[in-house]
């Protein structure tokens, strides 16, 4: 009987060497097939919510390609203003000239602006640098535009070399702002370079997106 046991207990130990044995080349074999694949630097899921707004990461996307929806009227964010409102005071201590002329601008307002643009530019000029309806920040109320007392630099070029615009450049990711449109990443982004167009994302994604000198559509690989 003690042999028949001591049988019975060898046949499940070799039976559980065996599995462990064929586990273990199993997860070999997985693993070193999983070395050859190579995943996005940010592998994270593009969510299409029921109202029809699109987000990566909890961040809002909108572009030429991704919209919003025609009813989609949040208003003004009251954290990003507040944010705005702290970065403007503190350029305002370091004795710079800069103001907040513009923020959230509904569908139909966003119809409006375009017309006038095109009115004015024409329709090929127009489309460089303004959104169609449903395709503009403004309408997400995280976008807002600055500039100057001196209205010949607003939303123009000029305001690039301005000392405000270099301020904004190296300080604007400390209150949670992008500069959305960065120069010469207009492929990526599908606007030209805008130093006074702010998108706010928060601190923490911000610095990243500063530090690497990149923007939404690269970091979240939108393209």
């Amino acid at each position: 009987m003690f042999k028949k046991w001591i049988i019975v207990i060898a046949a499940l130990l070799f039976i559980g060497i065996v599995i462990r044995i064929s586990f273990i080349i199993t997860s070999n074999h997985q693993h070193s097939e999983h070395l050859d694949v190579v995943e996005p630097k940010n592998a994270l899921p593009i969510i299409v919510e029921k109202q029809g707004v699109t987000k990566v990461n909890g961040h809002v996307i909108v572009n030429k390609t991704y919209q919003l929806p025609q009813n989609y009227k949040p208003g003004e964010n009251k954290k990003a203003r507040h944010k705005l409102n702290e970065m403007l005071d503190k350029a305002e201590q370091k004795e710079l000239d800069l103001k907040y002329i513009s923020g959230y601008r509904s569908y139909k307002n966003q119809q409006k602006v375009v017309k006038s643009y095109i009115e004015n530019d024409g329709e090929k000029v127009a489309k460089q640098y303004t959104a169609k309806p449903g395709h503009s920040e403004h309408q997400t109320g995280l976008a807002f535009d600055v500039g100057t007392q001196r209205p010949l630099e607003d939303f123009h070029n000029d305001f690039e070399h301005t000392k405000e615009a270099h301020w904004l450049a190296h300080n604007a990711s400390e209150y949670g702002f992008i500069i959305r449109y960065p120069k010469g990443q207009s492929n990526q982004t599908g606007y030209a370079y805008e130093a006074w167009h702010l998108r706010y994302v928060g601190p923490e994604l911000a610095k990243i997106i500063d530090n690497q000198d990149t923007n939404l559509e690269s970091y979240y690989q939108l393209n």
